[in-house]
């Protein structure tokens, strides 16, 4: 699992990259909107579950392994980003259907998880 949580977030940070630096200025329409607006926070939400699971097989505890695991996760990670940055950044702006992506982003992580755990076992 360590190896699968490294690559997931190395993914989320070459795509946070490639998505910045590329798919922005080349893409447009409704995809271009997706892009800028909520991919990122997908893989943000993707990327904080392989983190945690990561520290947390670090320190010999017990996996996430349930939504009941990374929807508080990503909801407390949510309200930091959308609510207290708010009031810490100038021009950050509380976007509701960022706690939808982060959502995603974590479902997402489950499936692979447990995908990959069908396929070993």
């Amino acid at each position: 699992m360590r190896c699968l949580n490294l690559a997931l977030i190395l993914l989320a940070g070459i795509f946070y990259l490639t998505n910045r630096l590329v798919l922005q200025t080349i893409i447009g329409g409704w995809l271009h909107w997706f892009l800028v607006c909520y991919a990122n926070d997908l893989f943000a939400g993707l990327a904080i579950v392989a983190w945690t699971d990561l520290l947390l097989g670090l320190g010999r505890l017990p996996p996430i392994r349930s939504w009941k695991q990374t929807v508080p996760l990503l909801l407390v990670c949510g309200l930091v980003w959308e609510v207290l940055a708010a009031l810490w950044k100038a021009g950050a702006v509380f976007d509701p259907w960022d706690f939808v992506a982060y959502q995603a982003g974590g479902l997402l992580w489950l499936l692979l998880v447990r995908r990959i755990s069908n396929i070993k076992a």
